[in-house]
């Protein structure tokens, strides 16, 4: 399945560096396509030509960039945000991962011919989003553990039913899904990046995001029993 593209470890900092370099823009749908543009952000050009995709995958493409933007955006605020423990380096394996898919689509957009074609690697993508709601590793085992009759290779993504899909995350957590900022970052006041971040936190079933590590690593004190006046240090994992 598609979780197997996920990587265990985080990307080398250069790599994470190049992807936040390039920017895609889904523009409103016009008929049977809508353009996608691609800026470098170092010298606010076109990375290349913008390119037609499909207008059915417009809502999931919009939303894909606003999750991968959000991802890109608390990491690299790293310093400045505390961050629930393990946050960094699962937002890094994220941003890699998404990355790959979402170049997986555009890769076929910039080669096809028509307004019809489907991507399967992207198609997968979404079956897993659809379905798993995660893409680590154990979270697609544990769901073919529980789903041992359902090939996710063979569903169909044309016949889910995606808009009480999307209606039902905008409004279980409208911030969280995007519409609360029309699916754009650069809607997202700086004082709200926290909000994002701890958001983040409870999407991956991290530390509960009110207790969070800054870069500083938190000790508990404990008064050993055997010994009341020694006191023994133990790191928080």
């Amino acid at each position: 399945m598609i979780d197997l593209f996920f990587p265990v470890d985080p990307p080398p900092r250069d790599e994470l560096q190049l992807i936040d370099l390039i920017r895609y823009m889904a523009l409103p749908p016009e008929g049977d396509k809508f353009v996608v543009q691609a800026m470098n952000t170092d010298y606010n050009t076109f990375a290349c030509d913008p390119f037609d995709v499909p207008s059915y995958y417009y809502e999931h493409v919009r939303r894909f960039i606003w999750r991968h933007r959000l991802f890109i955006g608390v990491e690299k605020q790293a310093d400045k945000l505390s961050l629930a423990v393990g946050l960094p380096t699962r937002l890094q394996r994220y941003i890699s991962y998404l990355d790959a898919m979402i170049e997986g689509l555009f890769v076929e957009a910039r080669r096809s011919q028509g307004n019809d074609w489907r991507s399967s690697l992207f198609d997968l993508y979404l079956s897993v989003d659809y379905f798993v709601g995660r893409h680590e590793h154990n979270r697609g085992n544990v769901w073919r553990e529980h789903n041992p009759d359902k090939i996710m290779t063979t569903v169909d993504v044309t016949t889910l039913d995606w808009r009480t899909f999307y209606d039902s995350a905008d409004v279980n957590d409208p911030v969280w899904s995007g519409l609360s900022y029309q699916f754009d970052v650069a809607n997202v006041a700086e004082s709200e990046w926290q909000v994002l971040a701890d958001a983040a936190a409870k999407y991956f079933g991290l530390t509960n995001p009110e207790v969070k590590f800054t870069s500083v690593v938190v000790f508990n004190w404990i008064v050993m029993a055997s010994e009341p006046s020694s006191i023994a240090l133990v790191e928080e994992h």
